[in-house]
């Protein structure tokens, strides 16, 4: 047990280096904020989401928990809020350890803003409205799964496919990583899984 409390530590501290410390929205007509959970269990798992098919934007997708601001939320007020109607983890349950660079949902002219936290293993309780599934995998495994094609970079979580602006979030994860410590393997070693 205490190894595993170990590499809690080291990989927390891994991504802090990685990512921003700061995000405020980006003066847009339409912004929204996403949380990257990630949840430490025995090793660090991915969590997102597929979106049903009855939403009227991005129906049937794999994304990352999220929505549109409210009134004068933060980014981190809106990615918290949403993640609790969701997946159906509470704000305080999350630990945010910093973000990453907002992209665009270009069809719908939408300015994402991503939040990346961790979550102790919870039970998770998707949105019967909004949430088809609630899609988890082994973090490293997912980013070992990019693949560069004609539209961009993709990746594949829970056996579904991440393209569009949730691939382009988790490629700006999966860059910062590589910058700083050179390879996935290298990342996940150094904290020694």
């Amino acid at each position: 047990m205490i190894k595993h409390e170990g590499y809690k530590v080291r990989f927390q501290e891994g991504l802090r280096e990685i990512l921003d410390t700061t995000l405020e929205y980006i003066r847009h007509e339409k912004s929204a904020a996403i949380l990257v959970p990630i949840m430490l269990a025995e090793k660090p798992k991915l969590v997102m989401i597929l979106r049903s098919k009855n939403l009227s934007r991005s129906a049937g997708h794999v994304a990352f928990p999220g929505g549109i601001r409210e009134m004068d939320e933060t980014p981190l007020d809106t990615a918290l809020r949403e993640s609790e109607e969701e997946i159906g983890v509470k704000a305080d349950k999350i630990e945010v350890l910093g973000f990453l660079s907002p992209k665009e949902v270009i069809e719908h002219r939408i300015k994402i803003h991503p939040v990346v936290g961790v979550v102790e293993e919870t039970e998770l309780k998707p949105d019967d409205y909004e949430v088809s599934k609630i899609l988890v995998d082994d973090l490293k495994k997912v980013l070992l799964s990019r693949r560069i094609t004609d539209w961009g970079p993709n990746f594949e979580c829970d056996g579904e496919l991440i393209w569009g602006a949730s691939s382009r979030i988790l490629d700006d994860f999966y860059l910062r990583i590589i910058r700083r410590f050179d390879s996935i393997e290298k990342f996940f070693s150094s904290i020694h899984l």
